[in-house]
């Protein structure tokens, strides 16, 4: 049975809409013209019913007599503007704004359509659209995806997956001239994990199996942009590792991705500035306005995990913590969409190109690499490419950076949209930005994570410690290294205001010579912990000649016993990675702290941790 005919048993079965009915056509029977292009809007019944703010952009006249279809989706708070322009290259004006149109040059509706494409951009269910944020936006009608009962927004397959897999049928069965085995998907952000999502799946036949009259849609290729693939250690990382060997730190995972329960590693420490953030910019009118709460089961999950842990209790979970296991792996997290993925290996592949941030707030650079090693055990000629840099949430997104990444998305797209195939692909970084401009001569390729960096820089610290779980409330660079310190992700590179109080502080001696740190790093050590679970945070600064500091990295590991960890023993504590330049007679300062609030939320229960001498090793690219 398809998830649409199961779900179409708790409500009314909806057969297909005329969609052309549904949109803002004229007298003379066409759609209205904005600026160049003619983009029709209406509010579209999805499949059980529930109404969605709709836009399609047409594709430019004489560009072609059979067209492909791009499906554009939006971060979170965001609505069906976001990927349209009137202008192939759109600029925001605005100082306060983190993409400043950047990220959407030769990236938006303006640019597929005068390429040939259809263009479908939707606001997601339980968000109304106020109308264009940007001037650059076309300003079609403003529609409302609020729609009681089933308009909450949410992470589920129905609230993503199959609202594009339906709206995407409903336009090819409506246009002749769309060619439905060319389809594209991309997305930012949450909806890059949509992209994730509808990437594990290459044909799309949900929506016919509901209604025949629609057709059956062939996703050629997808490209997710700064999303993540696991949702739940992307919300409270756990640093345990993954993989194969259950220790790949470029794979680390809330569970194997063959675990249909997302079964193998603890939950770790909830990101709270970043909980806070999402929620309070997808509750605040400006941009949209959210329906109120998420759909129930995300709203239940988030109230249970802002309570803190403990998340199990002497080894057994807490029942609820479970079911959000369930939920975070089956219906939130593309990485354990093991049966969907594999299926494609025996048939066409979905091409994908996905953008990482290395110093992403949100989604660092293990959400992208993750699925790429995965991808590339089911088939190692999967294509599927990596461009990591200094983007995303808290990325610098210089203009340079944007334009040379979205031009290889738009090289991926033309090599793939016809008939996706079979390749050897690689991995792109370049190094990130505090001031300045990225330098195109700093980026690196391999085929694996790995490769980026053949070499190892290790450092040996002097002493260890004992860190109780309340020594660093007070520390101050917990607010100095915050991501979120005003609901929003900041660019900056933040500085310490000085030594961290109640943690482990040290400085390594000067670099003889510069080196360039690209990959996951990692703090070995041994320790003994007296309590059942415990939070150990890393901070990695760079301090130059003049003693000024420059957060490079930062990084946890959940203790929890006995399930998962002994009172004794040793770890390898990953940090989450970076593509940095580290310059001769400069110093790398490692902080390990049992608190870093209010970027993560402190353990509940007490609980202390004997440290030995760390150890701090960087995978190195080259040394100059």
């Amino acid at each position: 049975m398809t998830l649409l005919s199961s779900l179409s048993l708790t409500g009314v079965a909806y057969a297909a809409p005329p969609v052309k009915s549904y949109f803002n056509v004229g007298a003379d029977g066409r759609c209205p013209r904005y600026g160049d292009l003619r983009i029709c809007s209406g509010r579209v019944p999805s499949y059980d019913g529930a109404m969605l703010d709709v836009d399609l952009t047409l594709p430019s006249v004489g560009t072609g007599a059979r067209h492909p279809l791009m499906v554009a989706l939006p971060r979170l708070g965001r609505t069906k503007h976001e990927f349209e322009s009137t202008t192939d290259a759109p600029a925001n004006t605005d100082p306060a704004s983190l993409w400043q149109g950047q990220d959407k040059y030769h990236w938006n509706s303006h640019w597929w359509a005068t390429h040939g494409y259809y263009v479908l951009t939707y606001t997601p269910r339980g968000f109304s659209d106020p109308g264009p944020d940007d001037a650059y936006e076309p300003n079609t009608p403003s529609f409302s995806s609020i729609d009681p009962p089933n308009g909450t927004w949410g992470l589920t397959r129905a609230h993503s997956a199959i609202d594009t897999q339906w709206l995407s049928a409903l336009v090819a069965a409506a246009y002749p001239e769309l060619d439905p085995n060319h389809l594209a998907v991309t997305g930012n952000s949450v909806s890059g994990r949509s992209t994730w999502q509808l990437a594990a799946e290459a044909r799309w036949t949900a929506p016919h199996a509901h209604d025949p009259t629609l057709p059956v849609l062939e996703l050629q290729v997808a490209i997710p942009r700064y999303g993540w693939t696991d949702t739940a250690y992307d919300f409270v990382p756990d640093g345990h590792g993954g993989g194969p060997s259950g220790h790949d730190l470029y794979e680390s995972a809330q569970g194997r991705p063959d675990s249909p329960t997302g079964e193998g590693n603890p939950f770790g420490a909830t990101r709270q500035s970043f909980f806070t953030a999402i929620l309070a910019a997808a509750a605040t009118p400006g941009g949209t306005s959210a329906s109120g709460p998420p759909d129930p089961a995300l709203a239940a999950a988030i109230a249970r995990v802002n309570l803190g842990d403990p998340w199990s209790i002497d080894g057994l979970e807490d029942p609820v913590m479970h079911e959000i296991r369930g939920q975070a792996t089956v219906e939130w997290s593309p990485y354990y969409e093991n049966a969907r993925w594999r299926a494609q290996a025996k048939g066409h592949k979905v091409a994908i190109f996905a953008i990482q941030g290395w110093r992403d707030s949100l989604t660092p650079a293990v959400e992208a690499l993750r699925e790429y090693k995965y991808l590339k055990r089911v088939d190692a000629r999967w294509p599927v490419d990596v461009a990591l840099g200094d983007v995303g949430h808290g990325g610098h997104n210089t203009l340079e950076t944007w334009r040379d990444f979205n031009q290889r998305a738009w090289d991926w797209l033309s090599a793939n949209i016809s008939g996706s195939h079979d390749q050897n692909t690689q991995i792109i970084s370049e190094a990130t930005v505090c001031n300045g401009r990225p330098d195109p001569t700093e980026q690196v390729r391999a085929p694996t994570p790995e490769a980026l960096s053949p070499q190892t820089l290790s450092i040996a610290y002097p002493r260890g410690a004992t860190l109780a779980s309340t020594g660093g409330l007070n520390d101050p660079n917990g607010p100095a290294t915050d991501p979120f310190p005003k609901g929003s992700p900041t660019p900056e590179c933040p500085s310490s205001p000085g030594p961290a109080a109640g943690a482990y502080t040290a400085v390594s001696g000067p670099l003889a010579s510069a080196t360039t740190y690209v990959g996951i790093g990692y703090v070995k050590l041994s320790y003994v912990l007296t309590g059942a679970v415990a939070n150990l945070f890393a901070r990695l600064w760079d301090v130059g000649p003049d003693g000024q500091t420059r957060l490079i990295d930062r990084g946890v590991y959940r203790f929890d016993v006995p399930r998962y960890d002994q009172p004794a023993g040793r770890i390898q504590l990953p940090l989450f990675g970076n593509h940095y330049q580290l310059s001769a007679g400069h110093k790398l300062r490692l902080d390990l702290t049992q608190v870093d609030r209010p970027t993560f939320q402190p353990s509940n229960l007490p609980s202390s941790i004997r440290l030995d001498p760390p150890t701090l090793v960087l995978p190195i690219a080259r040394s100059r």
